[in-house]
């Protein structure tokens, strides 16, 4: 009998979100579906926090504290993807899509209203 140590993704109810105690059992769907929804939009947080970046002060001790929270929570969000549940992961993927989409919207409107006008203007210099 061969046994299978390996990673295998599974479409179930049964979840640990992270830490133990955020975890459902499989008479709760609606608790799992809530939970697969409070991941979604902390994905879409998670893709909009180079925005924040944007429009911090440019300071030594602000941009450590943005890379700090940055990489936080970028290890959370590989922790709901090694929860190895199908659903989460689908969670995360729609969550990063849409946060991603709303993070270059938001930029190239910032860029363009910190642009210069054409041919430069009188008082840049």
């Amino acid at each position: 009998m061969a046994i299978n140590n390996g990673m295998v993704v599974h479409f179930r109810v049964n979840c640990e979100f992270v830490f133990q105690g955020w975890s459902t059992t499989a008479d709760e769907t609606g608790l799992f579906f809530f939970g697969c929804l409070i991941v979604m939009f902390y994905c879409m947080l998670h893709m909009n926090l180079y925005t924040v970046k944007l429009i911090l002060p440019k300071n030594l001790i602000v941009d450590i504290s943005w890379y700090l929270v940055y990489a936080m929570s970028g290890i959370m969000v590989m922790q709901l993807i090694m929860t190895m549940n199908g659903w989460v992961n689908v969670a995360v993927v729609l969550g990063c899509t849409i946060g991603y989409s709303i993070q270059e919207s938001w930029s190239q409107i910032y860029e363009k209203e910190n642009q210069a006008p054409p041919g430069g203007c009188e008082f840049c210099n």
